[in-house]
């Protein structure tokens, strides 16, 4: 047992002190180099004496295999690094203690030497024995984590060494040689596990008294037992003596340094010469500062093992000759493809080269390819050329490894570690002579198959399953004949999307070329996975017709260094040769198509192209090669010109930047020569990383050619891909944006990215049940349906065998790892950066996809933030990233634009050498793009495939460590934002998780006074302007107060008009005598409001705009993903729930669904003993998924997770009719109670769990009278009225005056849903008079709003039109004022509803203005979807257009996939309807079935709002105008679809029951169909109730006017003016009026009698269809 190692007799501290840039470089070099002789020109020798030291970690191997077949594969390279760098960590610290020089590392086993005098030799074995005798007892058992455990083998040698120093000025390398070191590899192998060996020589030399040894049989080396304890030996004076003898090591003297090459002083000569003997790809990591545990990552890399085995009689100076000449062409061959040599070692007379292709920022792609090459031409030269050579032997693998540091951190080296490496080791070993790969290599290289033969298979050591290995022949001119056919077959089950207008242009051009006959060229330039090869086999077929000869092939890499390959093989082709297999079937063929064409002293010219043997002729003979190819040429353009006189041809080359240079020379006297038609598919030549030859320059900058740039698939194309690709009808919505998010248009990404699914088992499929009563179902809620044209057949198929794919429960997309295609694509563009780049592209993707420049900052390492913006510039720049200004939509690919493409002419910069740009407008454009990101405090990946590749390059202990990073700087802001009181979305929800994310006393205190001070300062402005206003008011009746307010808003005042159909605007504070005093003095109220955030804003500062949906995205988000990957689950489900609530806040259906389905399945994770989640949490979860329910329409699923969520608050709800009754009874008992002892509100301080409780009952009940009200039925509405009364109590025990507000508006609006007009307008009141009492600021100036705003909403339901226009314009000017934009879209959509209905157009269209610039603005697709649907109800009802329909339709289709568009069933139904209502009005019914389906699917996934019923209604008329041409075309399906619309027609008018406005269409709509089907009495009094529910609908009224003087009272037949004038309506702009548009007021739809004269056509009908 070793007590006390060197130099003293204390075991020496490692510090890890701060390395200078010296000490990092010389952390990768052992002493013996950092200490060298660098005087001397390479290659060099230096010979001395001394110990060497081999371990061998034995099981490594077995580890690594396991490691690396872990399923989750970040998992165990993580966990393999770790037990790597800790386990040979401590190893070389030991050696290193002992005074040995770690010279390599070699993955699982590390050569130390002790260099020193022959004489002392003896003494420093004894040395290095104890330090061997320390290691096996501190190591020589490891148990790891997976059960394997690690030994330790080592074996020891003495004697003459020779250092050898290869290389070139720029980068060199050294290696150790002699006897001594093939002694201790043939020691090593001779120990097994906890043993040591000792050579033949190391025992001669040693002290043989002092060391007691075992024989090993038939060997002379030695086993050792164990060091003699000899009494006389100081140990002390042993060490001291050690100490001495190896002072010219350079060993440390001191007990806190442990290696002193790590505190060399800076010297840059010295550094200069160290970095030498260091990978570039290191140095520049090095020279970022960037940390040691940063330099490794997972990557793919290609791994290249060399080995040299030499003959017996070679000496050193054949060794070092040999050595370096391998060396210099290695290096020479593997730079152009960015390989490096990684390590060169020797033993057994065997040398070994790594080579890595691949490492970071040498990412390229045909990676495998080149590494293939390459190593057939390293075989060749070092076989034929090296001296003393033996046998070359390579193995070539590909696959992801770990790449990084292995070792101690002042002792290390960085290598590739991971089961691919080994394998390249072993079949390097297994197969001797060869040039070998695995089969992962032969599929990436796309080489032909016949440059590779497969070799019989191997056990070998280790290594489990290799698969198949190939033996690699080498790339040659040799070629199979038509061995290049289009790999794209074209299917009729599998049709081309997405290119229409690609292939319409080629029949186009194809039609041209036929009338003029000359030659013509077709471009289609796309990037790599663009679809090129689908678009060339689907043009093949379109060319396959009678008198055309299409020849398609497709190429590869290869075959642009094959001389004429692209001729030879169209040319076999046309021929028919290419399935021939003997060259006498070959020639026969050739014959008959030849003869008589060319002459038979020319046939010999084809024998070297064809493989054929034609006798040579004596004419031909006498030619020189230039001649003979020249004639060879002449003999082709015979050949093709005989067939163009016959027919037309066409060729078809895909990837077309792969053609040879003599085929394109060929193809250029071709095109000059025969009128030929050819189509070719390129990717640009520099992403190829290829330069055009002349030929080729010419041919493709012809300006004759058509020219078409493919451009990405659109969202509905890449969704309609994956069903076709899945064989489904529908995908799940999850699925759907995992596509579009992942795929970025890219076809070939579309499908990795479904093959990579289908590996990890993540799909599930089943049939599409008919009945659609089966989509109750909360997994299915976000699953649409894509349909054929054929399947939208109306009624006409029954769909049978139609499936579904979705996907599996607890299954998280995002964290599937990206395929290794998609990896390597994205990997590429990473390795293209600098090591700062890199950097900051790397931590960006820890914080996601989109990032604050605040917390990059906070979590790059070391950083400044001017060295920070000077890099993200320069991203920008290269479009990696891209700044997000305030206000933008982030994932704006979510609505990409439909389909572009651009037909011209190819690009003349493809071969043109680019021009030199002026340095000075570069420094400028660099330093205006540095001020813009300085400026820019979010930003975003432009493409997040790029992030998802960076993201997974960390190991997981580096993910751990900035995911930490990141939730303690984002924790601080996560809440509501300052504008909204700073809450959580989840009321209180932070003091209901006992022992988590409260907040400081103090910052409470800070809120508190702050909120007093506001209020203060309200109340003062309040007191001393209410008296002037009172007096202004009473004076004039509001003229001068609010006459100049509303002038200043931009409108005219004018007094109330009289006329039922007045357009003026009308904003008197004296209301008609119908309204309610409460009602004028709310708006006064409001009017006050209003002038003080005007005018009084310099005194009253407000909070601020709404930034609660940027905190969610840049915040909360985040936070729950930062939490999920630490594994944080209690705090990850806080985070989730916070999420999903603030996207329901936000009318974010799809997203709360989506972050509810990730905190349920984290949920049903945990184990439900430890209780992680409480109750509460379990109520929020439920809750909020009733929620999406319900604004999904989908009821029934609503009602019971609202009664789940109430249960888990500890509130109880009946479940009959009779224990409604008495806990109504409670109820009212209770609320009573309430109002009699009313108490002021209090601060919440110290009652915040309760109170989240409360808040938390308000939120469920409220949802459960909302769903109650649906029903008609009595005890529904007993159910309901109950549930709002349960929500007023418990707002009440609160005692919070907001939340009490808002209770009472939702009661007032139950009492109204369900009839109760007494309560209803008594709670209105109460409410009007409660509101007095909020103030100006924060929330309750909020909740001001929000009732303003509720109350224009509950009277435009109601038709009281006028007084929601007044309402309306107050609360938009309130939202502008106190930057409420979200809650303005709805604001403005519901005053244009009630100014259009009122036929106040001029207003309509100047409130659509201002909906159309604020959606746009904030590119808000729901603002954009009102503002479309206001566009649409102007041209379907009141005869003009403020947009066009296309441009209406065009925004409907790029946004059909849009997931916060689909989540809006209600205003998605009103689009679709509308447009199905227009083509049925112009008889388009092929064009109105897919948007009238897609609305059918709508009807049920809708709740009880307006937007919804109104969308309804269109529904309902879609179908009575298609009942319509069914009466005049199709009789027999008349029963059948009139069943249909009036049942639909009923349920229209119990669901409009909340919303009386829509009560006249609906009647209206009902006497249409009842005047069709011949009940004129009952469509006449269907017509008077129309009539009487009109009230303000001014629009409704004058479209029944029309209708009754065409249906009843018309003597001659009225002119359709809307038919007449569709589509070109008059254009409204803004400040126009109607008399500068013209006349238009006769521009409606009239709803015209089917045209049949048959009388009593439906007898059946007139006695079961009565009036309800």
């Amino acid at each position: 047992m070793v007590n006390s190692p060197l130099p003293t007799g204390a075991v020496s501290v490692v510090h890890k002190k701060e390395i200078s840039t010296i000490g990092k470089v010389a952390a990768h070099v052992p002493d013996l180099i950092v200490y060298g002789d660098f005087s001397q020109e390479v290659p060099f020798t230096e010979k001395f004496d001394g110990v060497l030291l081999f371990i061998d970690i034995s099981g490594f191997t077995a580890l690594t295999e396991t490691f690396s077949m872990s399923s989750s594969f970040d998992y165990g390279a993580d966990q393999l690094t770790q037990t790597l760098n800790q386990y040979v960590g401590d190893i070389v610290e030991e050696v290193m203690i002992f005074g040995g020089d770690v010279l390599k590392f070699a993955g699982d086993a590390l050569l130390a030497l002790w260099k020193v005098d022959r004489r002392y030799i003896n003494d420093i074995i004894t040395l290095a024995l104890k330090c061997s005798l320390s290691i096996q007892q501190e190591y020589g058992l490891y148990e790891t984590d997976v059960g394997l455990t690690l030994r330790v083998k080592i074996g020891l040698s003495a004697g003459h060494i020779s250092k050898v120093v290869i290389g070139d000025k720029r980068h060199q390398h050294f290696l150790v040689i002699g006897r001594a070191v093939d002694e201790v590899r043939l020691s090593q192998n001779l120990a097994k596990a906890g043993e040591i060996i000792l050579s033949p020589n190391c025992w001669e030399l040693c002290h043989q008294k002092l060391i007691v040894v075992e024989k090993i049989p038939d060997e002379r080396a030695v086993k050792l037992k164990y060091i003699k304890d000899v009494p006389t030996l100081d140990e002390e004076m042993f060490y001291e003596k050690c100490a001495q003898y190896l002072s010219g090591n350079h060993i440390s003297e001191s007990s806190d340094i442990l290696r002193n090459a790590s505190v060399l002083p800076p010297n840059e000569e010295h550094e200069k010469r160290l970095r030498k003997f260091v990978t570039r790809n290191i140095l520049k990591k090095i020279d970022d500062d960037q940390p040691l545990e940063y330099l490794s990552e997972l990557r793919p890399i290609t791994t290249v093992f060399v080995n040299l085995q030499f003959l017996e009689s070679a000496n050193i100076y054949h060794l070092t000759k040999a050595i370096q000449d391998a060396n210099a062409y290695i290096t020479e061959t593997v730079r152009p493809f960015r390989g490096k040599i990684n390590k060169i070692f020797m033993f057994d007379k065997g040398c070994t080269f790594l080579c890595i292709f691949g490492l970071p920022g040498d990412k390229q792609a045909n990676e495998s390819t080149q590494a293939l090459d390459c190593a057939y031409k390293i075989h060749t030269f070092c076989a034929m050329s090296l001296m003393k050579i033996k046998v070359v032997s390579i193995g070539v693998t590909c696959g992801l490894v770990f790449c990084g540091v292995v070792g101690h951190h002042l002792r290390h080296e960085y290598t590739v570690v991971g089961r691919k490496v080994n394998l390249a080791a072993r079949i390097m070993m297994y197969y001797p002579g060869l040039v070998t790969c695995d089969e992962t290599t032969y599929l990436e290289s796309k080489l032909p198959f016949y440059f590779f033969q497969e070799v019989p298979v191997t056990e070998m050591k280790g290594i489990l399953n290799p698969g198949t290995i190939y033996r690699f022949l080498g790339i040659t001119e040799k070629t199979l004949i038509g061995t290049a056919y289009l790999t794209k077959q074209r299917s009729q089950d599998y049709p081309l999307l997405g290119r229409k207008r690609e292939t319409e242009l080629f029949e186009v051009s194809l039609e041209t070329f036929k009338d003029s006959r000359k030659s013509h060229i077709m471009l289609y330039e796309g990037l790599f996975g663009y679809g090129k090869s689908q678009l060339m086999a689907e043009i093949a077929y379109l060319g396959q017709t009678d008198g055309q000869r299409v020849v398609a092939v497709e190429l590869g890499k290869i075959n642009v260094s094959q001389n004429f390959f692209t001729v030879q093989t169209l040319m076999a082709i046309f021929l028919g040769i290419d399935t021939c297999k003997t060259y006498d079937a070959r020639q026969r063929i050739i014959l008959n198509k030849i003869r008589g064409i060319v002459e038979d002293s020319y046939f010999c010219l084809l024998n070297r192209l064809f493989h054929v043997k034609f006798p040579a002729s004596e004419e031909v003979s006498k030619m020189d090669n230039e001649k003979k190819n020249e004639e060879m040429e002449t003999v082709l353009i015979k050949i093709l010109q005989k067939a163009a006189e016959k027919e037309i041809l066409i060729f078809v080359i895909d990837e077309a930047h792969f053609i040879d240079s003599a085929s394109w020379g060929f193809l250029e006297k071709l095109l000059r020569t025969i009128p030929i038609f050819v189509v070719m598919s390129l990717s640009p030549f520099k992403h190829q990383g290829l330069v055009p030859c002349s030929a080729a320059a010419r041919i493709l900058g012809c300006r004759a050619n058509s020219y078409i740039k493919l451009r990405e698939l659109t969202p509905a194309v890449i969704v309609q891909k994956a069903c076709q690709d899945l064989g489904v009808v529908s995908i799940a919505r999850e699925l759907e944006m995992f596509l579009i998010h992942r795929s970025h248009g890219n076809p070939f990404y579309c499908e990795e990215l479904l093959r990579n699914l289908h590996l990890n088992n993540v799909l599930q499929f089943y049939v599409l049940e008919n009945d659609e009563e089966s989509e109750d179902e909360w997994d299915r809620l976000f699953t649409t349906r894509v349909l054929s044209p054929e399947e939208c057949e109306l009624l006409e198929n029954e769909e049978k065998g139609s499936y579904i794919c979705t996907v599996k429960q607890n299954v998280k997309l995002h964290d599937i790892m990206l395929p290794p295609t998609l990896k390597g694509v994205a990997l590429s563009k990473i390795d293209n950066m600098n090591p700062s780049e890199q950097m900051v592209v790397k931590c960006a993707a820890i914080i996601g996809k989109t990032f604050s420049t605040h917390l990059l900052l906070h979590i790059l390492p070391k950083w400044t933030k001017m060295k920070m913006n000077q890099t993200l510039a320069a991203l920008v720049e290269t479009h990696i990233f891209e700044c997000f200004t305030e206000g933008k939509t982030r994932f704006t690919s979510q609505t990409m634009n439909v389909f572009t493409h651009e037909l011209g002419n190819f690009p003349k910069s493809m071969a043109m050498v680019g021009q030199v740009s002026d340095l000075g407008s570069v420094i400028a454009n660099s330093i205006k793009q540095e001020e813009a990101v300085m400026q820019c405090k979010s930003m975003g990946f432009c493409t997040p495939l790029l992030q998802e590749a960076a993201y997974e390059l960390w190991l997981k202990s580096q993910k751990r460590n900035l995911h930490l990073k990141c939730v303690s700087y984002l924790e601080s802001d996560a809440h509501r934002c300052k504008c909204c009181g700073q809450g959580d979305f989840v009321n209180f929800h932070q003091y209901v998780v006992d022992g988590m994310l409260r907040k400081a006393d103090i910052q409470e205190l800070k809120n508190e006074s702050e909120r007093d001070m506001l209020s203060e300062a309200a109340s003062v402005i309040v007191s001393q302007t209410l008296i002037c206003l009172n007096a202004s008011i009473q004076e004039s009746r509001g003229e001068s107060f609010v006459g100049n307010f509303w002038e200043k808003m931009g409108c005219k005042r004018r007094t109330v008009a009289t006329e039922p159909g007045g357009t003026g605007p009308s904003f008197l504070l004296l209301l008609s005598d119908r309204m309610e005093d409460t009602e004028k003095a709310f708006l006064s109220r409001l009017d006050e409001i209003i002038w003080l955030l005007e005018y009084g804003v310099k005194k009253v500062k407000t909070k601020g705009s709404c930034s609660c949906e940027e905190t969610v995205d840049s915040v909360i988000v985040p936070l729950s993903h930062h939490c999920m990957a630490l594994g944080q689950n209690s705090r990850a489900f806080y985070y989730l729930l916070e999420s999903a609530a603030a996207y329901v806040h936000l009318s974010n259906n799809y997203m709360a669904f989506m972050y509810l389905n990730t905190a349920e399945s984290l949920l049903k994770s945990l184990d439900p003993k430890q209780k992680i989640i409480s109750h509460f949490e379990k109520s929020v979860l439920y809750s909020l998924k009733g929620e999406v329910s319900y604004n999904m329409g989908q009821y029934n699923l609503a009602k019971k997770l609202a009664r789940k969520a109430l249960e888990f608050s500890k509130r109880s709800f009946p479940l009959t009719i009779v224990g409604a009754f008495f806990m109504s009874m409670v109820e009212n008992s209770k609320h009573r109670s309430h109002q009699k002892k009313r108490a002021s509100w209090q601060a919440p301080r110290g009652r915040e769990k309760r109170l989240a409780i409360l808040y938390q009952q308000c939120r469920c009940l409220s949802l459960l009278w909302q769903i109650f009200c649906r029903d008609p039925s009595t005890n529904s509405k007993k159910f309901a009225h109950l549930a709002a009364l349960m929500m007023v109590n418990c707002a009440e025990e609160s005692q919070d005056e907001c939340q009490i507000v808002s209770s009472y508006m939702e009661f007032s609006l139950c009492c109204q849903a369900i009839g109760n007009q007494q309560e209803w307008r008594k709670y209105e009141e109460m409410v009007i008079k409660h509101s007095s009492h909020l103030g100006i600021v924060g929330t309750e100036l909020f909740t001001v709003v929000k009732l303003a705003s509720s109350l224009a909403y509950m009277k435009l339901c109601l038709g009281s039109l006028p007084l929601a226009i007044q309402l309306g314009y107050r609360v938009h000017q309130m939202c502008v004022q106190t930057k409420k934009f979200k809650l303005n879209y709805n604001v403005l959509a519901n005053l244009f509803k009630a100014l259009f209905l009122n036929i106040r157009y001029k207003e309509s269209v100047q409130v659509l203005s201002w909906l159309e610039n604020l959606s746009f603005r904030d590119d808000n697709v729901i603002g954009k979807a009102y503002f479309i649907s206001g566009c649409l109800d102007l041209l379907l009802y009141a005869g003009f257009a403020y947009k066009p329909f296309q441009y209406c339709l065009d925004f409907i289709l790029a946004n059909a996939t849009n997931c916060i568009l689909v989540s809006q069933t209600g205003i998605m139904l009103c689009l679709y309807s509308s447009v199905g209502i227009w083509f049925a009005r112009l008889h388009v019914w092929e064009d109105f079935k897919e948007p009238f389906e897609k609305a059918r699917m709508l009807v049920r996934r809708t709740c009880a709002s307006l937007v919804a019923n109104y969308g309804f209604c269109k529904f309902v008329e879609c179908e009575a105008l298609l009942l319509q041409k069914y009466i005049e075309e199709r009789p027999d399906k008349v029963r059948e679809w009139r069943s249909k619309t009036s049942r639909n027609l009923e349920q229209a008018l119990a669901q409009c029951s909340t919303t009386p406005v829509c009560y006249p269409r609906l009647y209206h709509l009902k006497a249409y169909v009842q005047l069709m089907l011949g009940h004129d009495e009952q469509s006449q009094t269907l017509l008077d109730m129309a009539f009487q529910s009109c009230n303000d609908n001014n629009l409704e009224r004058s479209w029944l006017e029309f209708s009754r003087e065409w249906w009843f009272t018309g003597k001659d037949p009225m002119e359709d003016w809307w038919l007449k004038s569709a589509p070109n309506f008059p254009v409204w702009k803004v400040g126009m009026s109607a008399t500068d548009l013209g006349s238009f007021d006769k521009n409606k739809y009239l709803l015209k009698m089917p045209e049949l004269d048959i009388d009593n056509l439906f007898p059946e009908m007139k006695s079961d269809d009565q009036i309800t």
